[in-house]
Formats: C-alpha cells, sequence, structure tokens
C-alpha cells in the first residue's frame, strides 16, 4: 500500500522537484528497512565469494537479473533493448524460477547495504525504494539468491583491497574448459585482457549490440549448434536471461556473465571511474561506436554473426 501510494505522488510530482526530494524519501524508506522493530522480511541473498564457490562447487548455471531487467519488467526502455511484451513474461517466468541446478541472482541489497561508494549507495537506495514491491512480487523468501554483483564487484566497493583474488576466483568457473561466448558484436569480452587465459578454448558467437531480443530465435538456432559438452557464457543484456533458461531447459550449462569484462578493465586501470575502453561497447558511459577490432586471435574466434 506504501508503495501504491508513493507512485501515485510520483506520477503527480514535477520531474525537478523528484530529483530534489526522492533520495530523502528513499533515505527514510531505508532506515525503517532497517531499523523496524517489525519482523521485516527479505529475501535470503548469498555475499558474492559466497555466490562464486557454490557456482564452481556445485557446477552450477547462474541467471543474473539487476535494474535493468527490473526497469523492463516496469515497462521502460533501455539504452539497448527496448521494451516488448513477450520479453517482459519470458523474464517474469525466469525471475520466478526454482530449479535444481540453476541459480538466480539478484542485488544483496534488501537489508543494509555493504560499503558501497556515495553514488552506488544512493543509486541501490533509490532503486530499491521505487522497486522493492516489485521485486517482492516475484522473489520467494524460501528460496536463496545468488548475489548478481558477482559481475560487477568492483566499481562500487570502497574497499578494493581483496579484487586480484575475487576476479581470480571468478575466472576459475571456466578454467580449462571449452567455453562459447555469446556477445554483443561491439562488446568483445576479453579482448585486450588475460579473462580467458585459464580456458581450455573459446569460441564466439556475435549478436546484435542493440535490441538483440528482436533477432532472438535465430540467436538460439545457432547457440543450439554448439555441443553440449561446452560452457555457455552470455553477455547479451536482458537477452542472455532468456537464452541462458532455455538453454539450461535443454541441458546446456549456462554462467550469465553480463558486465565482468568492463569491471575487470576498471580493476586492471585502478580507475575510481568508468572510462572507454579501446574497441568495446560501453552502454554506461555512452560509447556505442567504439574502433573496430582487427585483432587476428579475436576474429579466429568468431564462429556466427547474427
Amino acid at each position: 500500500m506504501f508503495q501504491k501510494i508513493i507512485k501515485k505522488i510520483r506520477n503527480f510530482t514535477p520531474l525537478k522537484a523528484r530529483i530534489i526530494i526522492g533520495p530523502y524519501f528513499a533515505y527514510i524508506a531505508y532506515i525503517i528497512n532497517i531499523y523496524s522493530p517489525f519482523n521485516v522480511k527479505r529475501p535470503r541473498v548469498l555475499s558474492t565469494e559466497d555466490t562464486i564457490d557454490m557456482i564452481i562447487s556445485k557446477k552450477l548455471s547462474i541467471i543474473r537479473f539487476g535494474d535493468g531487467e527490473m526497469s523492463l519488467i516496469d515497462n521502460c526502455d533501455l539504452g539497448f533493448q527496448e521494451k516488448n511484451q513477450t520479453l517482459i513474461l519470458k523474464l517474469e517466468e525466469v525471475l520466478r524460477s526454482n530449479i535444481e541446478g540453476l541459480l538466480i541472482c539478484v542485488p544483496n541489497f534488501f537489508g543494509k547495504l555493504p560499503k558501497l561508494n556515495k553514488r552506488e549507495f544512493w543509486f541501490a537506495m533509490h532503486h530499491l525504494f521505487r522497486y522493492r514491491n516489485l521485486w517482492y512480487k516475484f522473489l520467494s523468501f524460501d528460496q536463496i539468491y545468488g548475489d548478481a554483483s558477482l559481475t560487477r564487484p568492483y566499481m562500487g566497493c570502497v574497499d578494493k583491497s581483496n579484487f586480484k583474488n575475487i576476479f581470480k576466483k571468478i575466472f576459475a568457473i571456466w578454467e580449462n574448459m571449452d567455453i562459447a561466448l555469446i556477445e554483443g558484436d561491439k562488446s568483445r569480452l576479453g579482448v585486450g585482457n588475460d579473462m580467458f587465459d585459464s580456458a581450455k578454448s573459446l569460441k564466439r558467437i556475435l549478436c546484435p549490440a542493440e535490441n538483440a531480443y528482436s533477432k532472438y530465435e535465430e540467436i538460439k538456432k545457432e547457440t543450439m549448434k554448439i555441443t553440449k559438452d561446452k560452457l555457455i557464457l552470455l553477455s547479451l543484456g536482458p537477452t542472455a536471461k532468456v537464452l541462458a533458461y532455455d538453454l539450461f531447459m535443454l541441458g546446456y550449462r549456462v554462467i550469465d556473465i553480463g558486465h565482468i569484462d568492463m569491471e575487470y578493465e576498471m580493476f586492471l586501470r585502478k580507475e575510481n571511474k568508468l572510462v572507454k575502453v579501446k574497441f568495446k561497447y560501453f552502454n554506461e558511459i555512452n560509447e556505442r561506436n567504439p574502433e573496430d577490432c582487427t585483432d587476428e586471435k579475436y576474429l579466429s574466434q568468431i564462429i556466427a554473426r547474427i
């Protein structure tokens, strides 16, 4: 009821006023949520490191949900994916799923927020203020979720002292494995860094950098040519969630790795802000037309283009 009232107030409040007063309302709601004397139910989300350990030890598949997917479900366009009712319904189905071997990952922000930098703290708090009721509509209090931030562990965190080990643990997921990467045609994950050096082999299927869901059936058909002994990695926005789910149901092991390459690039540069990286599409800083990549190793890995 509280969320419905807030939404009505928001719809009638001018944008300039919302920008000024919104953070204060969000902070008050956050304090009430954390320090309420009542028994507040919250989804159970593992820590980043416990999530990685479970993926490796149990050979799990994972699908991650974040603010972008929730915005789509709320009928909003994203910069690289326009809203689509079929996509929305499929995202809802995946988010509700609870299947052995598949770990659904969500943001770990339903309780006290970890030590985030100022920007990430206010973003997480405001997002939860606006979308908490929508998250709770789809999540189960009886289910254990992984931490969606496992592929975005670096930039928002204040303490950056242990990230060399965290990235090493993440990369161990595909160590000595034959992997197939489904990515946007300008993403170029791992190009120029050692992210995939531990893999036995790497092949790539390149998909549209924007509005990939419009080519979903073609992407799925091409991906299904890959043998099931290979680990499927996906970096394709909301479309990756649907594709990963469908492939998992067909018997593939899938890892939705999202933004990890750009996080790793920022770590390697010791950056505290997002910066352009040569050859790579980066929606969050509006870098949508990177330079062409003529790296021979990268080009030799491409097995299909959609």
